[in-house]
């Protein structure tokens, strides 16, 4: 929230324009997951007047990261296997290598992780029992020493290796990525009976808000990273509520931004991810996805509906999003790209920032600009392709 409040006052500030944020507050959604909050920004073609509904679900995913840890490498490595299984790895590889090896990251990981914690103590198990032994006299006594000497020199060789990982957290998000696979595989396999519940109340809640909603009031649905596969479930949620929302008179666009749909569709389409897909394609919705290519976190080269709908009827041609780069070089200054351009998990949140050239991509520009959403993407979308 912090970088859309700072980042909306550099737009104003870079295109000369008197505008304001108000200040968001929690609704009394489950676990006070959601935020709200109102902007206005004064254009030389009239006012504009945006309201900001932020659907969280953070608090769904807690439980995940409060498991004892033997639990989160168990999960893990069930996780990995299921995505091994579907094929995930390879079909990610394949099409954008970069953002394959984000998703083996995790794998990588954990793997490194059991190494450093049962290899070291392996290698030196000889060396500890063979002198601890030695230091005490009596077969019986000095085999029990020395056994207690290398399990206790074990545990803190294993503690020590875990507080490493728990130090290096904040720039590796090892864990956080391996509780995420977690969450993403219960998801993908229809296991997850809160976040299904919280998708459900997502859905009635944008209903509400389009049923509330002015004739020439402009819907726009943005989602970001692992955002946009919940936000594949959502609008098929929506869409069984009012098939007819994609076409509403005031306009109904859905933008989603440095897409995650492989970390999630790797799973397989046959879990309920799939249907979702198909059932967004089919709706006519006005979408489009934007995606960065320095964003290695970002599976933007992947076409969503091709791989990850449930195949359609004999005939059937289902359409793909309106798609293209956000073109992060040239959005950003040159010392912000050089900064940022090889902090990958900085980078993942580009798609909030500022665009110091005019004529490209701008979030701001979107949400609080004097254009409707899909005249404006359009636009974007000729300059992204000349």
């Amino acid at each position: 929230m912090r970088l859309v409040f700072s980042e909306f006052e550099t737009f104003l500030k870079i295109r000369k324009l008197d505008g304001q944020l108000s200040d968001f507050h929690d609704d009394l959604a489950p676990g006070k997951s959601a935020a709200t909050w109102a902007g206005h920004v004064d254009w030389p073609e009239g006012p504009v007047d945006t309201r900001f509904v932020q659907l969280g679900w953070r608090d769904v995913m807690k439980p995940d990261f409060a498991r004892p840890w033997l639990r989160t490498l168990k999960d893990a490595l069930r996780s990995s296997l299921l995505y091994a299984r579907a094929g995930g790895y390879t079909a990610t590889l394949k099409s954008n290598w970069g953002h394959g090896l984000f998703c083996l990251y995790p794998v990588i990981g954990i793997v490194l992780y059991l190494l450093a914690s049962v290899l070291p103590p392996i290698l030196l198990a000889p060396v500890i029992l063979t002198h601890a032994g030695a230091a005490v006299s009596g077969d019986l006594l000095s085999s029990a020493f020395a056994w207690g000497v290398f399990l206790c020199a074990g545990s803190l060789w294993l503690a020590a290796v875990y507080a490493f990982v728990r130090w290096l957290e904040p720039k590796s998000y090892f864990r956080y990525l391996v509780n995420s696979w977690h969450f993403m595989a219960r998801l993908a396999k229809g296991e997850h009976a809160e976040m299904q519940a919280r998708i459900e109340e997502f859905a009635d809640c944008i209903v509400d808000l389009e049923a509330g909603a002015e004739d020439g009031e402009e819907l726009v649905f943005v989602s970001h990273s692992c955002g946009t596969f919940i936000a594949i479930y959502v609008l098929a949620a929506v869409l069984r509520r009012n098939p007819d929302i994609v076409r509403r008179p005031g306009g109904f666009a859905f933008v989603t931004l440095g897409p995650a749909f492989d970390c999630l569709g790797g799973f397989g389409a046959d879990g309920g991810f799939g249907r979702a897909m198909k059932t967004v394609a089919r709706s006519g919705v006005d979408w489009t996805d934007l995606y960065a290519p320095h964003d290695f976190l970002c599976g933007g080269r992947t076409s969503p509906v091709e791989r990850y709908a449930w195949p359609a009827c004999a005939g059937e041609s289902l359409p793909e999003p309106r798609r293209f780069s956000v073109r992060v070089p040239d959005r950003l200054s040159p010392k912000d790209f050089r900064y940022l351009r090889f902090r990958y998990f900085q980078l993942h949140f580009c798609y909030f920032l500022t665009t110091v050239r005019p004529g490209l991509f701008d979030l701001y520009r979107l949400a609080l600009g004097p254009r409707p959403a899909h005249l404006q993407l359009e636009s974007w979308q000729r300059r992204a392709e000349d």
